[in-house]
């Protein structure tokens, strides 16, 4: 038998199907930003906007994204480096350990298992999933042995140098338990395999999964929990998106309480209502959490309301009274003194007059625009490093 090397594909999907969904997914994301939010003019958006706030202090959301997009990448550079060697006196397993594979109970680390030690091979598709995608991700391929048990993907292994066997766009969609199976016998590692040991079988008991998340409930098994996680989505989308938005604007005043209570208490209590049927865990879990995300997307929600319900800007004339704190009788006091932009406010007279343009209240806090103040004080930066 010739040497058959396999390599790894994080997804089940050909190259093609992959780009397509992916694409798609990412259209209507970008369409629904400049449909649903008030975007500025793109010529008059500055980069830094995006990661500084009005204190020139970087966001919190940045070096968590930025955390999560190093693992993200780290995962993918080592699931890069996962190889099977089939040969006519054993398999060759390597599968670096950072690929996060043995979180589900599958193989990880470098293993030499000669085929004369394999006593059986078995193909355990998942039972009761509902389309295929799902059945094929979680079945799995069990190299057994007499001292222990290899578990494999055995869908996402590439022949090198062969044909991509991955579905295409239309299998997406498909509920049959038999075409699952049929997809599974025919991929490349599986074939190989039944050939070398001549003892392939497929088997309907679950398979004895060891990792820590192994054998958890799987959410999108349950509609009401997948209708939580697109309002957790899209939430989370909105909430991020308009916060960074709204950066050249500046709330005074007191926020109201009530608006982040209610918002959670509700999204909490239609998050009780599409759980029900789920593990308690989980139903109550993704519920707390469906709350907290509704009372945290209230934040730029008020203010973007108060944008909407707000008569235009009015300019008001405010009293520097100290370096960076604006004081008016009627209105709430402006207060730039832990500002990045010391240095301007320093430069400005103490005890003169300034105007600033507020939206006045409608939520209980009044908005300040400080587009003309953020632009008069890089002018300032700018003719002071000249």
């Amino acid at each position: 038998m010739a040497t058959q090397r396999f390599r790894y594909a994080t997804s089940i999907l050909k190259r093609s199907a992959f780009l397509t969904v992916t694409g798609s997914f990412l259209l209507v994301l970008l369409a629904s930003t400049f449909l649903l939010l008030d975007l500025p003019n793109l010529e008059e958006l500055e980069l830094s906007q995006l990661y500084l706030n009005e204190n020139g202090d970087v966001y919190v959301e940045v070096p968590l994204f930025s955390l999560v997009l190093l693992i993200s990448t780290i995962v993918l550079l080592a699931k890069h480096k996962i190889r099977l060697v089939l040969t006519n006196e054993g398999l060759t397993i390597n599968i670096p350990r950072l690929t996060g594979l043995g979180f589900w109970g599958l193989t990880t680390g470098s293993h030499r298992i000669p085929l004369s030690a394999i006593q059986s091979v078995e193909l355990a598709p998942a039972s009761g999933v509902q389309n295929i995608p799902q059945a094929i991700q979680k079945a799995r391929l069990s190299i057994i042995t007499r001292e222990k048990t290899y578990r494999l993907q055995p869908y996402n292994f590439l022949r090198e140098g062969g044909p991509d066997h991955r579905m295409g766009f239309g299998a997406l969609f498909g509920k049959s338990q038999s075409k699952a199976e049929a997809l599974l016998a025919e991929a490349p590692l599986v074939q190989a395999l039944s050939l070398a040991t001549n003892n392939l079988s497929f088997t309907t008991t679950p398979t004895d999964d060891t990792g820590p998340l192994a054998g958890h409930f799987d959410l999108l098994q349950h509609k009401g929990m997948v209708i939580q996680l697109l309002l957790l989505a899209g939430l989370g989308i909105y909430a991020l998106v308009d916060y960074l938005l709204l950066t050249n604007f500046l709330v005074v005043g007191e926020w109201p309480l009530w608006p982040f209570v209610f918002a959670g208490l509700l999204a909490s209590a239609l998050g009780i209502h599409l759980g029900k049927g789920a593990p308690k865990a989980e139903h109550i879990g993704l519920a707390i959490i469906l709350g907290l995300a509704g009372a945290v997307a209230v934040y730029p929600g008020l203010q973007r309301y108060t944008l909407i319900a707000a008569s235009a800007p009015i300019e008001i004339t405010y009293q520097m009274t100290k370096t960076g704190y604006f004081e008016h009788a009627s209105y709430p006091s402006i207060d730039q003194r832990e500002s990045g932009i010391t240095e301007y406010w320093e430069s400005l007279t103490l005890g003169a007059n300034y105007s600033f343009s507020l939206y006045e209240p409608v939520m209980g806090f009044t908005m300040v625009d400080m587009a003309p103040v953020y632009a008069k004080s890089r002018a300032f930066y700018e003719a002071a490093e000249q």
